[in-house]
């Protein structure tokens, strides 16, 4: 029982759990008459497994580098010795093999998809290479890896690739790349020790209050483009589940806003202040463009 939980923490399905439940009410974005199927179990589980080794690789990766961080060497199994390299490796491999197993059950193209996932997330933290160690390749690699890749396998599982995609692709990319400035900022110092040059590491001292303010608005826009290309037979239910994911980023962009400013500054400033003033005024407008299109 030890090792099972030891090898269930080395997933960190905590960091990603919340996000994979939102496939479900993408799914039902995406084609609300093939929610309730049995592809929709089936990808979510595929998607968790892929994730699972990406997070699970990355970590194997860089387990030297984690030794020089003490919450990372507590939180790595293999730096704190619990597990070794090679059962790291193995463990990772089979959730791999799994989610991609999945995958062929459902569209040779989904399970194409699904082979570039992984070849992005090995060599985005295989030492040898390293992708999250170049500039920019690194913000590039990510958001194709944990955030392209994720949704259209998802999308092509479920209807062809047509133009709804581009509303998504608006949310999910300012997410990813986000994320991955964030995780950046956040490991600005064991990067250094580790010789990591990534975009960060580059450009320590860029401004990010453009960065931040222009994915609000993008993803925002993309919100309102699907609240209004959504079919008369499903608008309710998908107006809410739009407006619930959209009130989820809001908190999100919030959190963003504080925890960048606080990792670069160590405390809270005018730019924490102004993001959230932009989030907030940007969620009233989509909101009232929530209200006129139930009322139509």
């Amino acid at each position: 029982m030890r090792n099972t939980g030891i090898f269930v923490r080395f997933t960190r399905i905590n960091d990603y759990l919340h996000v994979m439940i939102l496939i479900f009410p993408l799914i039902y974005l995406i084609s609300p008459t093939n929610f309730f199927s049995y592809k929709t179990i089936e990808m979510f589980f595929a998607n968790l497994f892929l994730t699972a080794f990406g997070y699970m690789f990355n970590d194997a990766e860089d387990a030297e580098d984690d030794y020089h961080d003490v919450e990372k060497r507590k939180r790595n199994p293999i730096t704190s010795g619990e597990i070794t390299r090679t059962q790291s490796y193995i463990f990772s491999f089979f959730l791999l093999s799994m989610g991609l197993f999945l995958l062929t059950f459902i569209r040779p193209i989904v399970f194409f998809l699904g082979l570039i996932f992984a070849l992005v997330g090995f060599f985005y933290s295989w030492r040898s290479l390293r992708l999250k160690s170049i500039p920019f390749m690194d913000l590039i690699s990510h958001v194709i890896f944990l955030g392209v890749l994720q949704f259209l396998i998802t999308y092509l599982a479920f209807r062809p690739l047509d133009l709804f995609v581009i509303p998504f692709l608006m949310i999910i990319i300012p997410f990813s790349l986000m994320n991955e400035v964030l995780g950046e900022l956040r490991d600005l110092e064991v990067d250094k020790k580790g010789n990591i040059d990534n975009t960060i590491q580059r450009f320590e001292n860029f401004d990010l209050t453009k960065l931040l303010i222009t994915s609000v608005v993008i993803v925002m826009t993309g919100f309102s483009i699907i609240i209004f290309t959504i079919p008369p037979r499903y608008k309710i239910v998908n107006l809410l589940i739009s407006l619930f994911i959209c009130t989820g980023a809001i908190f999100k962009m919030n959190a963003w806003a504080s925890s960048i400013t606080q990792a670069r500054e160590g405390k809270l400033s005018p730019f924490s202040s102004r993001l959230r003033k932009e989030t907030t005024y940007l969620a009233h407008k989509l909101v009232e463009n929530f209200l006129n299109a139930v009322a139509e």
